[in-house]
């Protein structure tokens, strides 16, 4: 069976819709963020702040390309990870992409929600949802080669229905 890729901003659902995906489709979850967080004994957030944001990119390619095709995954990719290195090619050789496609106004109201501030890219925005719209642009490119593009209300009968075509 193919890997189950999701991509897409911060707070788009990734890991939340994950976890009820993979067991929906009898997969195992993967959070690409959590296992460069049990490879480096440390969080994100600390990565960056202390050795930056290049060489936290370089051990995410890394662990992204220790997965294997066809073992029954749902992989939660990092907000950014499609766009560095080949790792967007490397994505799609992988398994079945799904972008989560979520406004920044919605993206905005997630993250304040959250309450916490552990998105070492936006730290330091004036606006939260400016930002949000500017990192969307800027990777958007990457994000719309995915397999399948979900927009709106995004839920797990919608991904599996887009999904049996693909399966």
């Amino acid at each position: 069976m193919k890997n189950i890729i999701l991509i897409g901003m911060m707070s788009s659902g990734k890991s939340t819709l994950g976890k009820k995906l993979s067991r929906s489709l009898g997969y195992r979850f993967v959070d690409l963020d959590k296992l460069i967080e049990k490879d480096q004994g440390c969080d994100i957030s600390t990565i960056f702040s202390q050795k930056g944001e290049t060489y936290f990119r370089e051990v995410e390619s890394r662990i992204l390309k220790e997965i294997a095709p066809e073992s029954n995954v749902v992989l939660a990719s990092g907000g950014g990870t499609p766009c560095f290195y080949d790792n967007m090619d490397f994505i799609k050789n992988l398994g079945i992409s799904i972008f989560l496609d979520v406004s920044a106004t919605d993206l905005a109201k997630r993250i304040e929600n959250h309450g916490k501030d552990d998105r070492p890219v936006l730290s330091g925005a004036a606006s939260l949802e400016n930002a949000l719209k500017l990192k969307i642009i800027e990777r958007l490119p990457y994000y719309s080669q995915a397999d399948l593009i979900i927009k709106g209300e995004i839920d797990v009968g919608n991904i599996l229905e887009a999904l049996t075509v693909l399966l």
